[in-house]
């Protein structure tokens, strides 16, 4: 049997799967560097198996050599690139480092140089030169793949994540077989005097590379749909989209949300989703929450120059269902600016109409609506209570002062009853220099002290010019009456005040 042709036959079989696994991938996602040292990872390993493809079969010396050579691109490299792949998968920091990549990459460099002019036909390599090249190549190949799979597995034991921990489990042992494979054909069992074996490392690694495919496959690895799902509608969505990983970090941001918010995209990715939100709105945006498909709606969103942008959020957590893992979530803010603005007109229209232009109280009218509303919402507990008040002798202030100075008068006492009734009530020009209280949930003794406590208190405020005042209040309790008859019965109460020497609440 020509073992020399079949082990020539799988690497070309070998060449195309690894082409094909590594454009597939890298196709998945195209801007990812992790995709493009995956990509490159495996066409080391095809430049490896193409030229042993012909090496096997090559009789002559000359023609070995030149193939021999042409496989130094790949055998040379692949150890370099997959711990540098590993550290980029894994998020490490000396990925980014200069120094690292250097230290990384150096040792593919120089042995590529030395099987490549220190050794062929025609060249006498120093006896010396071999050894050292040899062990060297050893270490190297063994000690950055000892480190890769290491690195692995670390990155599988610290995460939460159970996709991750299954890519993990899957990469480790399809990377230790082809491994323990090649080192136990090429290094141990020819030490021990067993030289039989023909360099088979390119198909060893075909393992490696179906057992990530697997992972490719299964569990999304080197991919992230909801990131390629976002290129390709973003530049049709109107709406900001950003999209967070299962740690809450941003790993997308559309490029109208950066047009929106002022940020570059190296500003916001891998930065927390809470960046974008103010102290008292990131709570909403906690990891257990984004694992729901939540809705909020009226919050901000904070600039890069600290303004505000009002959003109504659409939060899509992003789920692996085959094992139930947490992925991240893609985040839909909806500008609500303009709706928000003509919100906020209405309202403010809104206010005109049922406030008193000179004491921002509740007029004559919008009071009476919201007693109806009091007298219907009482049912029959009938806890509800009115008071009328009315400032004594006020029209000596307007002859005396003038009708301006009168009208800061009136602010003034507004202010007064506002701050006494506070949230427990509503407070209401009635007309002239008479006001009403209407106090919910609230029995005649209670509203007869709450009566006493701002009748003391205009007594003993010091108005501008020395001015001291006093006012008269009625007070009564809901009983079943029609609401203009309830007014009535306070304002009775109001009157029975005054005839009994005013400065007084009668109830």
């Amino acid at each position: 049997m020509d073992y020399d042709s079949i082990f020539s036959a799988l690497s070309l079989v070998a060449v195309f799967a690894y082409m094909y696994i590594g454009i597939y991938t890298y196709k998945k996602n195209r801007k990812s560097t992790i995709n493009r040292f995956f990509l490159l990872l495996c066409t080391s390993y095809a430049i490896w198996s193409f030229a042993y493809a012909f090496a096997y079969l090559s009789y002559n010396k000359e023609v070995f050599s030149f193939w021999n050579k042409v496989s130094a691109i790949g055998w040379c490299s692949f150890s370099a690139i997959t711990l540098y792949l590993v550290l980029l998968m894994t998020d490490n920091i000396f990925a980014k480092n200069n120094i690292v990549r250097i230290l990384i990459f150096s040792p593919a460099a120089l042995f590529f140089y030395m099987s490549v002019f220190l050794f062929g036909k025609g060249i006498k390599t120093p006896t010396m030169i071999t050894h050292i090249f040899y062990i060297g190549d050893f270490l190297y190949n063994f000690s950055f793949l000892l480190m890769s799979i290491l690195l692995i597995f670390l990155w599988g034991a610290r995460t939460n994540s159970k996709r991750i921990k299954l890519q993990a489990k899957i990469l480790i042992i399809s990377s230790i077989i082809p491994f323990t494979l090649n080192l136990l054909t090429q290094t141990i069992l020819p030490m021990a005097g067993y030289n039989d074996f023909p360099l088979m490392g390119q198909l060893y690694a075909l393992i490696m590379i179906m057992g990530t495919y697997r992972v490719i496959g299964k569990y999304k690895f080197l991919m992230i749909p909801e990131k390629v799902v976002l290129e390709e509608v973003e530049n049709k969505i109107i709406d900001m989209v950003i999209v967070v990983n299962e740690k809450g970090e941003l790993i997308k941001v559309s490029s109208h949300t950066l047009s929106m918010l002022g940020y570059e995209e190296n500003e916001l990715i891998n930065k927390k989703i809470t960046i974008l939100f103010d102290y008292a709105t990131k709570e909403k945006f906690t990891l257990p929450l984004l694992q729901q498909d939540i809705n909020y709606y009226d919050i901000e969103i904070v600039k890069k120059k600290g303004t505000r942008i009002p959003v109504n959020v659409h939060a899509i957590p992003i789920w692996d269902k085959k094992i139930n893992d947490f992925l991240g979530a893609a985040i839909v803010m909806q500008d609500i600016s303009i709706e928000y603005e003509l919100r906020k007109k209405n309202e403010e229209l809104h206010q005109k109409s049922i406030r008193d232009g000179l004491t921002n109280l509740y007029n004559h009218q919008y009071s009476f609506e919201l007693l109806d509303r009091e007298i219907n919402e009482a049912g029959y507990l009938k806890r509800l209570s009115l008071l009328m008040i009315d400032i004594d002798y006020f029209k000596k202030v307007n002859d005396t002062y003038g009708h301006l100075f009168g009208d800061c008068v009136l602010k003034t006492i507004a202010g007064i009853l506002m701050t006494t009734v506070d949230d427990n009530g509503y407070v209401g020009r009635f007309g002239g220099e008479e006001f009403i209280i209407i106090l919910p949930d609230t029995d005649l003794n209670k509203a007869y002290e709450t009566g006493e406590k701002i009748r003391s208190s205009i007594e003993h405020y010091e108005f501008d010019q020395n001015l001291k005042l006093t006012v008269s209040i009625g007070v009564s309790q809901y009983k079943t009456e029609y609401t203009r008859d309830f007014v009535k019965k306070t304002d009775d109460l109001l009157y029975k005040a005054k005839q009994n020497g005013r400065n007084r609440v009668e109830g």
